[in-house]
């Protein structure tokens, strides 16, 4: 399995903005993304597509994923 792809990136995203934080956290910890990770795709894109690539997410919206993320790896290694 491939890891930290633009396409998982993209299902990430697209679980967040459908209101589904949990699982979008879930596939973070899946596939291998961390906060910078999260970072550098949404630069990636963000540079491809023009300043707002999602109509949806926010920028900012990384950081409360990335901080369910790392509660989620903190849960999993109890």
């Amino acid at each position: 399995m491939e890891y930290r792809t633009r396409e998982q990136f993209e299902e990430i995203i697209e679980s967040a903005t459908n209101g589904n934080w949990t699982q979008a956290a879930e596939e973070c910890v899946k596939y291998g993304f961390y906060a910078n990770d999260l970072i550098g795709k949404y630069k990636e894109i963000q540079e491809e597509y023009g300043e707002k690539p999602y109509t949806y997410f926010e920028e900012s919206d990384l950081v409360l994923l990335a901080e369910m993320m790392a509660d989620l790896r903190h849960k999993q290694e109890e």
